[in-house]
């Protein structure tokens, strides 16, 4: 296989999409048989949602431009999102896309259970594929083999609201660094304009998700694996009573946290952009979009760090896209030509990036969002340059954000089960942010043993 020595010029993807939300096919298998005469049916995910206009637009043109530079290839597509129970399913029963798009703790049990193929053979001899971030492609590859191909990477910071921070009285241009400068800017701002303060979301795995990452930034961790390979929880600890205690004073004490406390990211994007939420944690970069797209003032978004406890870490993760074990070799090859050119060669080819944001901006689409760079820092300075004609994102309001990205450790998230462990902590964080009489000790020691039935399972 290629070794990652060649130099190329690639950036960070700019495909509109919030982390891990994505579309799948709904066909019948990864790919139609191979008809014998060089054509080939492949289904993929990654399709925007309708509700996102100009993104749909933007998709589709780029699949008849792919189809018309690969005529034997035929590329179908929906905007079904990833679900780890509804594709466990699909895939046991043979029913799941040709490309499978989803975020990065899911690789890790897909290639235990041999459902997705290795494509070393094929993206190896990619443009790109030298120049990918080893700090992603670690969770991709094992020894020679290669098990999918990052789309785009993240980083937790904290999204706020610019207006309503200089309603109450706070500088925009310096958002919070500490969870106690967020819980005192929270409570101002409720209190000034009656607006949420500090925006929390808890279903749909998304409490455990926050839990998590908020938990990095105090010293913590959520599993340990011992010499023998097994996994036990290690979230009982005081970094997560910390993080379940700040939540339970801003609820009950501060009334900054509202009283919508059980919705998932998509309510929080929809209150976020009313305007109606000072500030919350999230992929700035994957919400900008989003925002953007249902209405969202550009100049009222403001992006800072990770807000943090003492540890100077931040909960670092990916989209990444992985292809069926299931297809044939024509699949594969289809399949990694479509990645290539839709999520790599935007950002590695300096042309096709100029052309991409041109047709980008003429659509109205956010061109020029700061993000965290899948490939070399060099390579991404040269796309900024080669798009700067076309930016149309107030850049300066995510410099917060993206000092932040160097000097915060990239923590992954938890290396199996996450998606399980994340289920498992949602009933915690409901509790403490619907009980005010919740006992946060109890919840972690109940929680613990859940996790550690859950671990069993992995080795």
């Amino acid at each position: 296989m290629q070794h990652r020595t060649r130099r190329v010029i690639a950036a960070a993807v700019v495909v509109p999409a919030l982390a891990v939300m994505a579309g799948c096919s709904g066909g019948n298998g990864a790919g139609d048989a191979d008809s014998g005469d060089g054509k080939v049916t492949i289904t993929v995910m990654g399709k925007p949602a309708a509700t996102n206009t100009a993104a749909v637009q933007l998709f589709e043109r780029q699949v008849s431009e792919f189809e018309a530079a690969n005529p034997n290839i035929t590329i179908e597509a929906s905007d079904v999102p990833w679900d780890a129970k509804t594709f466990a399913t699909r895939l046991a029963g043979g029913s799941a896309p040709t490309l499978l798009r989803v975020p990065l703790t899911e690789p890790p049990a897909l290639i235990e259970r041999g459902q997705v193929a290795d494509i070393a053979s094929v993206a190896s001899k990619l443009d790109s594929f030298s120049n990918l971030n080893p700090r992603v492609m670690q969770f991709l590859e094992q020894g020679d083999a290669v098990y999918g191909i990052p789309e785009k990477s993240y980083a937790f910071g904290l999204v706020y609201n610019r207006d309503l921070f200089t309603q109450a009285g706070l500088d925009p241009d310096s958002p919070p660094q500490t969870w106690d400068q967020v819980r005192t800017a929270a409570k101002k701002i409720t209190e000034a304009t009656g607006k949420t303060g500090f925006g929390e979301i808890s279903t749909n795995n998304s409490g455990g998700w926050h839990l998590t990452g908020y938990d990095y930034t105090y010293g913590g961790k959520m599993i340990d694996q011992a010499a023998d390979g097994t996994w036990t929880a290690a979230f009982n600890d005081d970094a997560s009573r910390e993080v379940l205690q700040m939540w339970k004073d801003m609820r009950w004490k501060d009334d900054s946290l509202g009283d919508n406390v059980l919705g998932k990211q998509e309510d929080l994007v929809a209150e976020f952009t009313a305007g109606n939420v000072g500030m919350w944690v999230t992929a700035p970069p994957d919400v900008y979009p989003n925002y953007i797209a249902a209405g969202g003032k550009p100049e009222a978004f403001g992006a800072g760090p990770m807000p943090q406890g003492g540890a100077n870490a931040t909960l670092a993760g990916a989209t990444v896209l992985m292809v069926n074990a299931t297809a044939t070799e024509a699949e594969k090859e289809a399949a990694v030509k479509w990645i290539d050119w839709r999520a790599l060669r935007p950002n590695y080819d300096l042309e096709v990036a100029a052309e991409t944001a041109k047709a980008s901006a003429a659509d109205g689409l956010p061109v020029g969002v700061p993000v965290a760079p899948i490939f070399t820092a060099e390579a991404y300075a040269a796309y900024r340059d080669a798009i700067a004609d076309y930016v149309n994102v107030p850049v300066q309001n995510f410099a917060p954000y993206t000092a932040s990205l160097d000097k915060l450790e990239y923590v992954p998230e938890p290396a199996v089960a996450s998606q399980e462990i994340y289920a498992a902590l949602d009933p915690v964080v409901q509790s403490v942010l619907t009980d005010e009489n919740a006992d946060i000790d109890s919840l972690l020691n109940d929680a613990e043993q859940r996790v550690n039935q859950i671990l069993a399972q992995h080795k």
